[in-house]
C-alpha cells in the first residue's frame, strides 16, 4: 500500500479545474473557513508541485480578489509558477499573479514576534559583474543570531520592497548582521533603485 503515501501529480489544466470548482468558497473567504479551505488549495497546489504556496489579497481591485502563487523565494521553482499562471483560465472573480509582488515603499512587517520598518534595515553591497546580481549585508536594528524570525521577516520585506521575482533573480548572496552604524551602509530603500538599475 506504499502508494498512498505519495501524492498523485497533477497538471496545471486539473489544478485550475478544481480551482474554479471551487472559486467561489476563495471568494467568499471569511475567518471561519479560512484553515479547512488554505488546507485544501495548499494540498492540490502542492500535487502540482511541492514547494509552491499562495497568498490572498483582502481588498477587492474592481471587484476581484488576488490570487499570488510564490515560490517562497525558490528560484528552482520560478519557472513552474511562471507556466502555471500562464496557464490560468479566465477567472470572473481573480486575477491570478505570478510571485509577490512590490508593495508602497514604507513598510512595516510583523512576523510572529518581530515588527521591522524600513528605518531599521540598512545594507551594503557589491555587485557580482559575473553572475549580474548584488550581494548584500543586511544590518537589522536588535538584531540576534539566535531568532530565525528577523531574518523571515527581513526577506518579506525584500519581497515587499523589490518583488520576490527580482529578490530572487537580482540578488545573490545575501548575509545578517546587527546594524551598528556602519558607515557604509544605507537605508533599505536604496536597495529598490539600484536593483532596477540592473
Amino acid at each position: 500500500m506504499l502508494k498512498n503515501l505519495f501524492k498523485k501529480k497533477i497538471t496545471e489544466q486539473e489544478f485550475w479545474s478544481w480551482f474554479e470548482k471551487n472559486s467561489e468558497d476563495y471568494f467568499q473567504l471569511d475567518e471561519n473557513n479560512y484553515d479547512l479551505l488554505f488546507n485544501k488549495l495548499g494540498l492540490q497546489l502542492s500535487k502540482y508541485h511541492k514547494d509552491l504556496t499562495f497568498e490572498f489579497s483582502m481588498e477587492m481591485n474592481q471587484g476581484k480578489r488576488e490570487f499570488i502563487i510564490s515560490a517562497e523565494g525558490m528560484v528552482s521553482a520560478f519557472p513552474t509558477v511562471i507556466k502555471l499562471v500562464e496557464e490560468a483560465p479566465s477567472l470572473e472573480k481573480f486575477n491570478v499573479v505570478a510571485f509577490r509582488q512590490r508593495q508602497d515603499s514604507e513598510q512595516e512587517i510583523y512576523f510572529e514576534d518581530i515588527v521591522l520598518n524600513t528605518e531599521d534595515i540598512f545594507f551594503t553591497y557589491r555587485e557580482d559583474k559575473q553572475m549580474d546580481c548584488l550581494d548584500i549585508v543586511i544590518y537589522i536594528k536588535g538584531y540576534s543570531e539566535e531568532n530565525d524570525q528577523f531574518i523571515a521577516a527581513a526577506f518579506i520585506m525584500l519581497d515587499s520592497l523589490i518583488g520576490e521575482y527580482d529578490v530572487g533573480v537580482k540578488l545573490g548572496e545575501i548575509n545578517f548582521e546587527p546594524y551598528q552604524q556602519e558607515k557604509e551602509a544605507q537605508p533599505i530603500l536604496n536597495l529598490v533603485s539600484l536593483v532596477d538599475k540592473l
